[in-house]
């Protein structure tokens, strides 16, 4: 996506449909990633594909979050890191930001058998995790499920 991207307080239903857009192609990124074995690298594009989808929800429920938060254009437009639990949980997708929060991690520190630098001791680990997440955005962005079979169908994911 190299166009510009509309501000979501002057056009608010581009805005969410060109962050819908770029989620589905982040996502389609992901799992092409995770097929061909590069576990950390999906994990960073997993965690992007989830902050554009949420920033598009936030979007959509613009109304109902500004009272709980200030400034709510500017963090639907930059969705920062720092809200992502808070906006995450405000949506009903609590879990879900805890889990791309904790892939974030892993795209940075890898796998960890003592736990200090990330909450996964092993690849699979993260993996099952990134499966997760990914079933979860799938399902809301009607993703190509033959490239979700290919990229996750070794991991037992269970629902949430």
């Amino acid at each position: 996506m190299d166009t510009a991207l509309a501000k979501p307080w002057r056009d608010l239903d581009a805005y969410i449909q060109a962050r819908l857009e770029e989620a589905r192609a982040e996502l389609r990124l992901a799992l092409t990633l995770m097929t061909e074995g590069y576990t950390r690298n999906a994990a960073g594009k997993l965690f992007q594909a989830y902050k554009s989808y949420l920033a598009a929800a936030a979007g959509r429920r613009k109304a109902e979050l500004a009272p709980r938060f200030k400034n709510i254009d500017k963090i639907i437009a930059h969705m920062p890191t720092r809200a992502i639990p808070e906006v995450s949980a405000a949506l009903g997708m609590e879990k879900e930001g805890y889990v791309a929060l904790a892939l974030h991690q892993y795209q940075h520190s890898g796998p960890d058998p003592e736990g200090v630098m990330s909450i996964y001791p092993s690849r699979e680990a993260a993996a099952r995790d990134f499966c997760w997440l990914a079933a979860r955005l799938c399902q809301a962005l009607k993703c190509d499920e033959a490239l979700y079979a290919e990229a996750c169908g070794k991991y037992q994911v269970q629902s949430a």
